[in-house]
């Protein structure tokens, strides 16, 4: 049974136990996989990121276990651990895969200030701190951890992360022609043979205008791209 099962611990606990929970936290890789017991945090407690701010232990962990969810391969190092009078500070680095078609790896280094309650020693305010700029993380999904990309996926997301538009649409061309253009064009022709018309609306304003246009250059960028390898 945990402390969280245990109610009446709510009401108050031991800077020892409150402290030996939280190891365990870290120990679960809580604040990337979702999965600790968070007992030494009171229900309404304020978790802090440079992302977000919000109140609530069981929302902060629905919304860590919702990333969670996609991650691989994670690794949790905590690099420090300092016991104050009301706080406890820790310095951490992680990295882990996201199970996304282009495979990116997060990874952040920064450190979380846990303030503790001084009447129920409970947490009451997680305070989380990147050494990195957000945008830099948000950059770095961009990225395939694949030192050669091997499908189009990676081809694609590489070139958007080095900021080729070019090769960002030589990736992107096969897939649009194949998921995208010719499905939408193949119903075209069926509701065209059944109805004698094509899919609702004006030839530009659609997903069916659209499918056309889209096809069109791939199919070109296609073409060129098979002549480049016949030289």
């Amino acid at each position: 049974m945990t402390f969280r099962e245990r109610p009446w611990l709510q009401s108050g606990i031991s800077r020892k136990d409150a402290v030996a929970a939280i190891r365990s936290d870290y120990d679960s890789n809580y604040f990337v996989s979702g999965k600790g017991d968070m007992v030494a945090y009171a229900d309404d407690c304020l978790f802090a990121d440079p992302f977000a701010g919000f109140n609530g232990v069981e929302r902060f962990k629905n919304n860590v276990s919702n990333l969670g969810g996609l991650m691989e391969d994670i690794n949790l190092e905590v690099s420090g651990w300092e016991e104050r009078e009301t706080e406890l500070e820790t310095k951490w680095r992680f990295s882990a895969l996201l199970s996304l078609p282009w495979r990116p790896r997060l990874a952040a280094s920064g450190g979380t200030t846990h303030v503790f309650d001084e009447e129920t020693g409970l947490v009451v305010k997680h305070i989380e701190s990147w050494n990195v700029e957000p945008s830099a993380v948000v950059k770095s999904l961009l990225k395939p951890s694949a030192k050669k990309p091997s499908n189009s996926w990676e081809k694609f997301f590489k070139a958007v992360h080095d900021g080729h538009p070019g090769a960002s649409w030589m990736a992107a061309a096969s897939p649009i022609l194949r998921w995208y253009a010719f499905p939408v064009v193949a119903l075209s022709a069926v509701s065209k043979g059944f109805t004698g018309h094509g899919l609702p609306g004006t030839f530009l304003g659609t997903i069916e205008g659209f499918a056309y246009v889209l096809g069109f250059a791939a199919a070109i960028t296609q073409f060129y791209q098979l002549s480049q390898k016949s030289d």
